[in-house]
């Protein structure tokens, strides 16, 4: 009688498990629309409202498709920019190639 019980025990545990998993996943919004990494390079005050969007509440939307490809979009944009002026003495350019 007792193996009876602990069998029974174990499927009601695990579905237990799962929907409790399950009720803590939050589904994306139909009307959220995922914007590509290019397209968020191309528009810098959308990219900044997701960005800080993201950042009000990093636990559920900083791993999202759209945070992450803000973010990325942020990284290009900001390695694409040049990081002083020859008057500052800070190279922007790699040097030319001595052979």
């Amino acid at each position: 009688m007792k193996m009876k019980k602990n069998v029974t025990a174990v499927p009601i545990a695990v579905s237990v498990l799962v929907i409790s998993i399950l009720a803590g996943c939050e589904s994306r919004r139909v009307d959220d629309e995922v914007r590509s990494v290019d397209w968020y390079e191309q528009h810098s005050a959308e990219r900044a409202a997701k960005l800080a969007d993201c950042m009000t509440n990093p636990r559920t939307l900083d791993a999202t498709p759209d945070c992450v490809n803000a973010s990325r979009a942020e990284n290009n944009v900001k390695a694409n920019t040049e990081w002083g002026t020859p008057d500052e003495g800070v190279r922007t350019t790699p040097p030319p190639i001595v052979k």
